[in-house]
């Protein structure tokens, strides 16, 4: 799944296939194409730990500012991603050993 392309945004965003193991919900991956990816549980940790890494790698490769608007639309991007992933694999909730 594509979250931005090129043709309209400075990001190619899309959900990647692990090389490694089984995917679950914190191990599924964000792929911003050329510049980093990172995993649900990161995303979901450290989100504007992961926007600023990505802008300042994208600001390094192409010698360009990454404005506030270019930043909001990366978490736009990342937080549909994660609502996909939330979606696919649920949060696992303990029984309450109190009701019946």
């Amino acid at each position: 799944m594509a979250y931005s392309r090129w043709i309209g945004s400075r990001w190619f965003t899309y959900w990647a296939e692990p090389d490694d193991g089984p995917e679950n919900r914190d191990t599924a991956l964000f792929e911003i194409c050329g510049v980093a990816t990172f995993t649900a549980a990161e995303l979901r940790a450290h989100l504007q730990a992961c926007v600023d890494k990505a802008a300042q790698i994208e600001e390094l490769r192409s010698g360009e500012t990454i404005d506030v608007r270019e930043r909001s639309e990366l978490i736009e991007c990342m937080r549909e991603f994660l609502d996909e992933v939330d979606t696919l694999y649920p949060k696992e909730t303990k029984p309450c050993d109190k009701c019946d």
